[in-house]
């Protein structure tokens, strides 16, 4: 009797030892949601673009023109996202007779873009979208002009 009674009171005193406490993890990181369901950056995706494009002519004329966008698209719901477009353009003139040089003509442009779309059934679709250089436009001005 007396070696199940020291069986016993040694597991009381050794289970505790056993056991691993469950604390609570701190959350470090810096960039975790504020807990708000509307803005969650799971639901956040980011792309990027960019491109540059430079011309001259037999006249001594030329161009550049540089582009950086940053795409963002935001889910709300699987039926309702946002896509956002933010154009930064750089453009301007170039002299290439005898000597090479740049015109006073430089020009620092962000164009912005976005498109809501809702779908609230298979069938149905609604957008509303705003946008620069649509091709059905009749300006004949360059679409990084119209700004």
């Amino acid at each position: 009797m007396k070696a199940i009674l020291t069986l016993i009171l040694g597991l009381l005193l050794a289970l505790p030892m056993l056991a691993q406490p469950a604390l609570p993890k701190p959350d470090l990181n810096p960039y975790a949601g504020s807990g708000s369901p509307l803005l969650d950056l799971n639901r956040l995706s980011m792309r990027h673009s960019m491109g540059f494009s430079a011309g001259v002519s037999s006249l001594g004329q030329g161009y550049y023109l540089s582009r950086y966008t940053n795409h963002l698209s935001y889910t709300f719901n699987p039926r309702l996202d946002l896509e956002l477009d933010l154009n930064f353009v750089n453009f301007g003139s170039v002299g290439t007779g005898s000597q090479f040089s740049f015109h006073k003509d430089n020009t620092s442009l962000v164009i912005p873009e976005f498109k809501l779309s809702y779908r609230p059934s298979d069938k149905v679709h609604f957008q509303l979208e705003f946008s620069q250089g649509l091709p059905w436009s009749q300006d004949t001005r360059p679409w990084y002009e119209r700004w």
